[in-house]
């Protein structure tokens, strides 16, 4: 009796084990969906500034931003990964009349995690930023930074 009552624990930790487990998404996977992909090649905010990071797929994010002055609807997706591997997925889109950012990175300074709907998308050197936001709590936010790149990706991405 013993042995079937261990056998049976030992075949449902077995089943547990083999559960639906997500395998990680990957450099691979991103650029498989067409994503902007930046990998942080530090923790710290100020090396990732100074280009501490690679970026690829960048053009997508001048294209975006043209668009946007265009006033050409546009969606995009940024895949960021740090240096531990983990993945964030931050998006945006505009519909003609506002940008929403979807910011699930959240550790760049002054740019909470969350859903935003704002005015403007800019590009001051390598970072953009979205300006005239409001989070979907209803709190005003006068500017955000939304994506951090390389002054040379956007160069490569401009030929």
């Amino acid at each position: 009796m013993k042995k079937i009552f261990w056998l049976s624990c030992l075949f449902f930790l077995a089943a547990c084990s083999e559960a639906d487990t997500e395998e990680p998404y990957t450099v691979e996977d991103a650029k498989e969906d067409g994503h902007v992909i930046v990998e942080h090649q530090s923790e710290q905010f100020d090396q990732i500034k100074n280009g501490a990071l690679e970026v690829e797929n960048v053009k997508e994010m001048a294209t975006f931003i043209k668009n946007v002055e265009q006033g050409a609807e546009d969606d995009l997706d940024v895949s960021i990964f740090s240096p531990d591997g983990s993945h964030y997925q931050n998006s945006f889109s505009y519909d003609g009349e506002a940008i929403r950012f979807v910011n699930n990175y959240g550790a760049y300074p002054s740019s909470p995690a969350g859903t935003f709907d704002c005015e403007y998308v800019t590009r001051r050197g390598p970072m953009v930023y979205v300006s005239n936001c409001q989070s979907e709590e209803g709190k005003d936010l006068s500017t955000l930074l939304s994506f951090v790149g390389t002054e040379k990706s956007f160069r490569e991405a401009a030929n």
